[in-house]
């Protein structure tokens, strides 16, 4: 818990997850495929980078929410409160309001998992991929809306 006192604006985590993010969905599908090819002489089936960098950004999300919830960062939602507006609150309600978000996203995540696994294994399109992926991410966003910070 984050006393009131110590509860200051602040937005350079969130800058540095942006930065990682765009870093890490550049490189680790380019990393991942030279390993395999190196040490195992497998490649990628159509689509596997492709399914890589979209479960990367499934569990990207997770950890900007973890991220919010840990440090008490409900003022970068969207819709949500105002940084005095948190602090007025307090630590409770700030965690509380976070951890309704990060729960919804981690059963998005549940699903996203299921669902690559099965287009792995019957080599479902990578737009059908996208698609699916895409739209849970946006159904997750959309049932968060109700969540209010009162």
């Amino acid at each position: 818990m984050i006393d009131q006192q110590s509860y200051k604006k602040t937005y350079k985590p969130l800058i540095l997850w942006m930065i990682l993010f765009i870093a890490v969905c550049t490189l680790i599908p380019m990393l991942i495929n030279q390993i395999f090819e190196q040490l195992f002489q497998i490649t990628w089936g159509e689509g596997g980078e492709v399914r890589v960098i979209l479960m990367f950004m499934v569990i990207s999300i997770d950890g900007l929410m973890w991220m919010i919830y840990a440090g008490e960062y409900v003022y970068w939602i969207n819709g949500g409160p105002s940084f005095e507006e948190a602090k007025a609150a307090g630590s409770e309600k700030r965690k509380a309001y976070a951890g309704a978000h990060l729960r919804v996203f981690l059963k998005m995540t549940l699903v996203c998992c299921v669902y690559i696994v099965i287009s792995s294994f019957f080599r479902l399109p990578m737009l059908i991929d996208i698609v699916v992926i895409a739209s849970a991410i946006v159904a997750a966003a959309i049932k968060t809306i109700p969540i209010r910070f009162n």
